[in-house]
């Protein structure tokens, strides 16, 4: 596992640590100094390309819910293949929402809070998702917060959802999945 699924963390120390080595080069014109910037410089670029070569279970979860997310606004085929064949009920969970549910452009999701188990067999991954949205039988809802959370199995080599809990953003209470928010 890698120490930081952000590269921009040690990227900044590092870049501090070439301003460093730059005034002190101002001061005293030392071509050591200015090479130990140079090379700092370097080093932020190697830690960049390496941060992005590197990825986690974490990383590949969070990747997976977005692509979810993503597909279910496009209303694009497959969405069921996201779900476990072990959990019927929750196909069909996500067939009614394809059904009722649409979500519009602006859809914006955040918050991220990615586990996996030692064993990357199982992981949760709670988000928050904005947008807009028009239900069946409700018209244009308009702007809407929820939080949601998705269980996760590995299944042949492919995250699977087993498991999916919905929560009220303001107070954290849990949800049915299909219950209107209120406010």
């Amino acid at each position: 596992m890698w120490f930081t699924d952000n590269p921009w963390p040690p990227i900044v120390i590092v870049g501090f640590v070439a301003l460093i080595f730059l005034f002190l080069w101002n001061a005293n014109r030392r071509g050591l100094h200015m090479l130990l910037a140079l090379a700092c410089v370097g080093l932020c670029f190697v830690i960049y390309f390496v941060e992005r070569a590197i990825v986690t279970e974490r990383e590949v979860l969070t990747q997976r819910v977005i692509q979810l997310c993503h597909d279910f606004r496009d209303k694009k085929p497959g969405l069921l293949d996201y779900i476990s064949d072990t959990k019927p009920n929750l196909k069909d969970l996500m067939t009614q929402a394809m059904d009722t549910v649409t979500v519009q452009s602006d859809l914006r999701l955040s918050d991220f809070q990615t586990t996996v188990n030692a064993e990357n067999t199982q992981g949760k991954c709670r988000f928050r998702a904005n947008a807009t949205i028009n239900v069946i039988g409700m018209g244009d809802v308009g702007y809407q917060s929820v939080q949601v959370e998705f269980v996760f199995q590995r299944e042949k080599g492919v995250w699977k959802i087993i498991e999916i809990r919905r929560f009220n953003p303001i107070n954290g209470k849990e949800m049915d999945p299909m219950q209107r928010s209120e406010g």
